[in-house]
């Protein structure tokens, strides 16, 4: 499998196309007969970051939400790495220069990856990750990160994340609804917003559906 994200250079993982296809309905039809990944025994993903490739071919190996930890500490201390020295490179004989903190974009890294986590599993296919990829994220909710997370839940159909977010922008609304993301919300997002708030649940109800009279 070969990744080709962004402007980086292109990653390639080796995997046994049979334990894709047999955890994946999604790999089991790009490598099936009709299919040009089929013949060439090579598969290329241009719209998951490798980090959240690796890992997901990691839980698709061993089943195992450690493994996925793992991946992702891992690739998170290399990319931490990789920055520092970079800045330390082009801060060098600078005596004025501050000293380097990476608490708050390690938060944010950790929150990027889970999210990558979470689309990857979805466009594969693989719901027992996704879940697993939401319940994380529901533990990071903020006011800065509810509404983006809204969003994606929306997106890939993460029920548990979207209740959970709704819940927590309900209870700090004051804070929430003030910030220039909340405005920017889809119409759909904002509609099973305001429905939550009115003590329906989205997850039940279709925005524009028309209930049925009681006498009917």
């Amino acid at each position: 499998i070969e990744a080709v994200y962004g402007e980086a250079s292109p990653v390639t993982f080796s995997a046994h196309t049979n334990i894709l296809s047999q955890r994946s309905d999604v790999f089991a039809a790009a490598f099936s007969h009709e299919m040009r990944e089929s013949a060439t025994r090579t598969l290329t993903v241009t719209d998951v970051p490798p980090p959240a490739l690796k890992a997901l071919l990691h839980f698709l190996y061993t089943d195992d939400f450690d493994e996925v930890q793992k991946v992702l500490r891992e690739e998170a201390t290399h990319a931490a790495g990789t920055d520092a020295g970079d800045a330390a490179s082009s801060s060098a004989g600078s005596s004025s220069a501050a000293p380097i903190s990476c608490a708050p974009e390690d938060a944010q890294q950790s929150i990027a990856q889970l999210q990558a986590v979470l689309a990857a599993a979805h466009k594969y296919g693989v719901l027992r990750l996704l879940r697993w990829a939401e319940g994380q994220l529901c533990d990071k909710l903020s006011c800065e990160m509810a509404c983006s997370l809204l969003s994606l839940a929306h997106v890939y159909g993460a029920t548990e994340l979207e209740r959970n977010c709704l819940a927590f922008m309900k209870a700090n609304m004051a804070r929430v609804v003030t910030r220039a993301d909340f405005a920017a919300l889809a119409p759909e997002s904002l509609v099973k917003f305001h429905m939550h708030c009115a003590g329906v649940d989205p997850a039940e109800e279709e925005p524009g559906r028309k209930r049925k009279r009681d006498d009917e």
